[in-house]
C-alpha cells in the first residue's frame, strides 16, 4: 500500500488559509474523505494565522478543538496541529514560535512576503534559524511564482529556508517545469495540498504521481519521504545531502 503525508493542509472548517477564505463544515467533510481514498496516513492541519484578530492561545486553541471534533472521522488518518505563520510576525516574535511547530517537531510554516527577494529578506531568514532555534519552511512557494525568479528561489533555499510547493504548483502547466525543476534539484523538498482552490479536488496522489513519472524513482521516493521524515524531526540537513 503506497501511503502519504500531507504535511501543510487546509482541512478545518472556519479556520482560514493565507486568502483569508474559510472552510464550510461540508467542504472540510468532502476533503476528508478525498484525504481517506487517496491513502493518506498522517496530514498536518495547518490554518493560517493572523496576528492582527487571534492571539497565539485562542488559536491554537480553536485549531486543536476542530482537530479533537474530527479526528475519529479521519480514522485511520492520524492528525496534527500545525499553523501557516506570516513571516512579520516570526521576525518579530522568534522565541515564541515552537508552539506553532508542524506536530512535535522543530519545523515551522512560513508565509513569505509575494515581493522580489532582497538581502535583507535573506539575512532575516538566516537569522530567523538562529534566534528561534527551528527551521523555517516556505509553505506553497509556487504562490511567488509570479514575482521570485528561479535563481531567486534557489537563493532563499541558500539563505536557510525549506520550500514546499502546492499540488496546484505541480498541476498547473504554467508552473508545472519550475516545480518539477527545483524539486528534482532539491531546491524544493515538499509536495503538499497547502491553499487549494476551494471546490476542487484535492488532487495530491495525481501530483505525486506527476513527480513520479518526471523524476528518478530513487528522487521520487525521497521526495514522497521527506514530510514523514520533517514530522519524525529530522535534521534540516537530511534534506540537502
Amino acid at each position: 500500500m503506497n501511503y502519504y503525508v500531507d504535511m501543510n493542509a487546509n482541512l478545518l472548517p472556519g479556520m482560514s488559509d493565507p486568502e483569508g477564505r474559510t472552510l464550510t463544515e461540508s467542504e472540510a467533510a468532502a476533503r476528508l474523505a478525498e484525504f481517506r481514498e487517496s491513502n493518506m496516513k498522517m496530514i498536518v492541519a495547518a490554518p493560517y494565522f493572523r496576528p492582527e484578530t487571534d492571539t497565539p492561545a485562542a488559536f491554537l486553541a480553536a485549531r486543536n478543538e476542530k482537530i479533537a471534533a474530527i479526528s475519529e472521522a479521519a480514522q485511520p488518518i492520524r492528525l496534527v496541529g500545525g499553523a501557516v505563520l506570516p513571516f512579520a510576525y516570526c521576525t518579530a516574535h522568534p522565541r515564541d514560535l515552537k508552539q506553532f511547530a508542524l506536530g512535535e517537531s522543530d519545523f515551522i510554516l512560513v508565509d513569505l512576503p509575494q515581493e522580489p527577494l532582497t538581502e535583507a529578506l535573506c539575512e532575516e531568514i538566516s537569522r530567523l534559524r538562529i534566534v528561534s532555534g527551528l527551521c523555517p519552511v516556505a509553505a506553497d512557494i509556487d504562490r511567488c511564482f509570479e514575482v521570485l525568479s528561479p535563481e531567486e528561489l534557489i537563493a532563499l533555499r541558500k539563505a536557510g529556508i525549506l520550500l514546499q510547493i502546492s499540488v496546484n504548483g505541480v498541476l498547473r502547466q504554467d508552473y508545472r517545469k519550475l516545480s518539477i525543476y527545483l524539486l528534482a534539484n532539491q531546491h524544493a523538498h515538499f509536495l503538499a495540498t497547502g491553499s487549494r482552490p476551494f471546490g476542487e479536488p484535492m488532487r495530491f496522489v495525481e501530483a505525486m504521481r506527476i513527480i513520479q513519472r518526471s523524476l528518478p524513482a530513487q528522487l521520487y521516493r525521497r521526495i514522497k519521504n521527506n514530510a514523514g521524515m520533517l514530522l519524525s524531526n529530522a535534521e534540516p540537513s537530511a534534506f540537502l545531502e
